[in-house]
């Protein structure tokens, strides 16, 4: 019983002691993307697959990491309220790609005070719910010399309207 109480108990206090992802690469969840982008680069914006939100790739993002970032990529409502954070690099081969990929995840395991758990819906990619939103990241292999390491970090909003996109789909 003593056992069971602990186990309940340090789960309870993990939970708690998480800190909600809510930012990669300097960019945060839920600011105005006209605090990152001007209104001519707004322009650009195109119409996500998850109805009511547009997509926009940042040309300047305020931090700059060559280790795993080659474009990031940002959801927006018609509010320009981002709702969705998008990393990608592309690696030569698969094993390169999951060691950073490892690095990655376990630097924000660190920060954010949690584990990820293996993604039920893909083969190799992770991801972690805190609060409302959910932070992903996965080595994709598209064919031999296409393989790409996403990280992304979005909101339940996002995700449940983009459910509903791929739920059309079937």
């Amino acid at each position: 019983m003593k056992k069971l109480l602990l186990t309940l108990l340090i789960t309870l206090s993990s939970t708690i002691l998480a800190k909600t992802p809510d930012s990669l690469f300097g960019v945060y969840i839920n600011d105005n993307v006209l605090d990152y982008v001007t209104k001519e680069e707004l322009k650009s914006k195109g119409r996500d697959y998850a109805r009511g939100f547009y997509y926009l790739k940042m040309k300047n993002p305020p931090v700059s990491s060559k280790d795993y970032k080659d474009k990031l990529w940002v959801k927006i409502d018609k509010n320009n309220k981002i709702h969705s954070i998008h990393s990608e690099k592309k690696f030569q081969n698969s094993e390169t790609c999951e060691k950073v990929e490892y690095g990655v995840r376990r630097r924000l395991e660190s920060k954010y005070n949690f584990e990820f758990v293996r993604n039920s819906k893909t083969k190799y990619g992770f991801q972690k719910w805190v609060g409302d939103n959910v932070i992903e990241t996965e080595c994709r292999v598209f064919g031999d010399d296409d393989i790409t390491l996403f990280i992304i970090l979005d909101t339940k909003e996002y995700i449940e309207k983009y459910k509903e996109y791929l739920d059309s789909k079937i």
